[in-house]
């Protein structure tokens, strides 16, 4: 017994002293790796409640806050949970970067194969042809009715006029 004992002692003396680093030496940690780097979602904090999950969302108040998103805003990404006041920490599939498939809200009927564009209230609808600048956030690949979920294939939002 007190064989092992001096062993671990030893043991954790060695690893101590290899962890301590030398004089002005800089101690990296795992999470500074990562810093600035993301993997298809983000957390962010809401600038209010979000009535929706699978709400569109764009850059808030600042770069740390997000909002949801209006006809006429570039989308960040689509906000995957419901907060219910501000300030609330948020999961964002980030269009273009998420790994599968996204849900959002439909905002009238969207047809499997239609391009889908941000509408009011942080839903998507189906690229109008009135004329107008539009934002496609994905391709539905499922119909669905409106205020349901609409699964999609997403991508990064590209502004497309339509004249």
């Amino acid at each position: 017994m007190k064989k092992s004992s001096h062993s671990l002692r030893l043991l954790l003396h060695n690893v101590r002293r290899s962890l301590k680093p030398a004089a002005g030496a800089r101690v990296l940690c795992a999470n500074d790796v990562a810093e600035g780097m993301h993997y298809g979602a983000i957390t962010r904090l809401s600038d209010a409640a979000i009535a929706a999950r699978h709400s569109l969302v764009k850059v808030g108040s600042d770069a740390a806050h997000v909002a949801v998103t209006g006809v006429s805003d570039i989308p960040l990404g689509i906000c995957l949970d419901e907060p219910a006041a501000a300030e609330e920490p948020v999961a964002v599939a980030l269009l273009g970067a998420a790994a599968g498939t996204l849900r959002a809200v439909a905002s009238g009927t969207v047809t499997a194969g239609d391009y889908v564009v941000p509408a009011a209230s942080g839903a998507v609808r189906t690229l109008p042809v009135a004329a107008g600048t539009y934002y496609i956030v994905g391709r539905a690949i499922a119909t669905a009715a409106s205020g349901a979920l609409v699964e999609m294939d997403p991508c990064v939002p590209v502004q497309r006029v339509v004249s």
